[in-house]
C-alpha cells in the first residue's frame, strides 16, 4: 500500500501508510495507553507474518513540526481463509477525530485487494465507544468470549462482509 493523506469525518489531516520497524515505539507506547494486551515483541512478529496488514496513521505536520505516528491498525489472515483486526489504536490525544474509522477503512481496503470476504474482531465489553464505530461501519455482534483479556474481561466478538 503506498501512502496517502485524507482528511478524517472530523477534518484532521492524516497521512495512513504501512508501518516500519522505527514506528514500533510509537505503537508500543500508543498501545500501552489503550488497553491492548501487546508488546513490541508480538508486534514485530505479526507484522513479518504478513507486512500489508500493518498501517499507521500520522498527523500530518504543520510548519517544522515531525510528523508523529497517532494511530494503527494490526490486520491478520485467519486459517479459514477471512481477516481478523488484530489490534487497532489511537493514542488518546486524537481519539474521536475519524483516525480509528480512516484506519479501518484502509484496512478494509487491504483486505479486499487480497479478495478477503469477511473482517472479524474482538471488543472489550466495557468499550462502547469502540463498539459503536464497528457497527457504524458495518460489523454485527456474533458472539461472546469469556475472560477473553489478561485483565479477565469479557469480549464481544463481531463480523463484517466486506
Amino acid at each position: 500500500m503506498r501512502a496517502f493523506r485524507i482528511r478524517t469525518t472530523k477534518g484532521l489531516a492524516i497521512k495512513i501508510r504501512n508501518f516500519g520497524v522505527p514506528d514500533i515505539r510509537r505503537v508500543v507506547e500508543i498501545e500501552e495507553n489503550s488497553s491492548l494486551d501487546g508488546d513490541a515483541g508480538l508486534y514485530l512478529e505479526v507484522y513479518e507474518e504478513w507486512q500489508e496488514g500493518f498501517l499507521v496513521a500520522e498527523r500530518e505536520k504543520e510548519g517544522k513540526e515531525k510528523e508523529e505516528v497517532i494511530g494503527f491498525i494490526v490486520l491478520v489472515l485467519t486459517p479459514e481463509g477471512e481477516g481478523r483486526v488484530f489490534a487497532i489504536a489511537v493514542d488518546s490525544r486524537y481519539r474521536g477525530k475519524g483516525v480509528g474509522r480512516a484506519l479501518l477503512k484502509a484496512g478494509f481496503s487491504v483486505l479486499r485487494k487480497r479478495k478477503i470476504g469477511f473482517v472479524e474482531l474482538e471488543v472489550r465489553v466495557s468499550n462502547v465507544v469502540a463498539q459503536r464505530l464497528y457497527s457504524s461501519l458495518g460489523f454485527l455482534e456474533v458472539g461472546f468470549v469469556p475472560l477473553y483479556y489478561k485483565d479477565g474481561e469479557s469480549a464481544i466478538f463481531m463480523r463484517k462482509v466486506l
